[in-house]
């Protein structure tokens, strides 16, 4: 497929740990010619693994570098994934981008508390802390943009909603 406008469509894919955010973008990246994806977990690749106000901020600045570094390669469709459970964090990297060019669009990925549960015992290599990934679940609720639930949807369902949307 192939963008329906000449500006960069930025899309935000956002939910819970384990809400199925990356395994749809993979879905979108093979769909959409021209696209690029970002996926925020990567830049927490650290060992050890310390979240503290510097190491966000480090994480919030190579998100922004490497967004900015897509948007200005002239890509379609930059596609990002993040857990994004607050619209400060929103408001921030939107903010950071200010002076590029690009249509935005924001997903947030839903489903119930126990789908999540289910999910996240399924993929055993997972380490997310199963009440954290519920409260982040909680807090995701509460955002703007457009909201998918993903209870009983494979991957393919869920990027056909979020394109129907992209290309509407």
């Amino acid at each position: 497929m192939k963008a329906v406008s000449d500006m960069t469509r930025l899309v935000f894919i956002g939910g819970a740990p384990g809400v199925g955010k990356s395994t749809v973008a993979q879905e979108l990246l093979a769909r959409l010619e021209g696209s690029v994806w970002l996926n925020g977990d990567d830049l927490w690749r650290m060992r050890p693994f310390v979240v503290n106000e510097r190491t966000k901020g480090m994480v919030e600045e190579n998100i922004l570098f490497v967004l900015r570094s897509f948007l200005r390669a002239g890509f379609p469709y930059v596609l990002f994934t993040w857990v994004l459970h607050d619209q400060s964090i929103i408001d921030r990297l939107l903010s950071g981008l200010r002076g590029e060019s690009f249509q935005f669009s924001m997903f947030t990925l839903l489903c119930d508390e126990p789908t999540l549960v289910s999910r996240l015992f399924q993929h055993s290599n997972r380490t997310t802390d199963v009440r954290h990934a519920l409260e982040r679940l909680r807090q995701t609720r509460s955002l703007g943009g457009a909201k998918i639930d993903t209870v009983d949807k494979g991957p393919r369902a869920v990027a056909e909603e979020i394109l129907a949307n992209l290309l509407a």
